[in-house]
């Protein structure tokens, strides 16, 4: 399933420490940050999108598992292009 590349300490690219970072099947990357004043997760499906979402702390953790739901399930289908690029503009629109 998801692979757990965390390192201790290490920082995210809005600027926090990075909490929970996880690889789906060579093909995606979900990162969660802590920053100062809110939490930060970047996503992407290598070589086709990244996206970063900013949340509230009280529920980063369950916004991070949404996606992480979402990236997986799109990632186990068999996709035609058209429905990738769908899949990306809602995904972005959602979170």
């Amino acid at each position: 399933m998801w692979n757990d590349i965390y390192k201790l300490d290490s920082i995210g690219s809005e600027g926090g420490i990075i909490i929970a970072d996880e690889e789906y099947k060579g093909a995606c990357r979900i990162t969660l940050e802590r920053c100062k004043r809110y939490d930060a997760i970047t996503c992407g499906v290598y070589g086709c999108m990244v996206h970063t979402a900013f949340c509230d702390k009280s529920h980063s953790q369950e916004v991070f598992d949404n996606m992480k739901k979402d990236l997986q399930e799109f990632i186990d289908k068999d996709t035609t292009a058209e429905e990738e690029v769908l899949f990306y503009k809602e995904f972005t629109s959602k979170y």
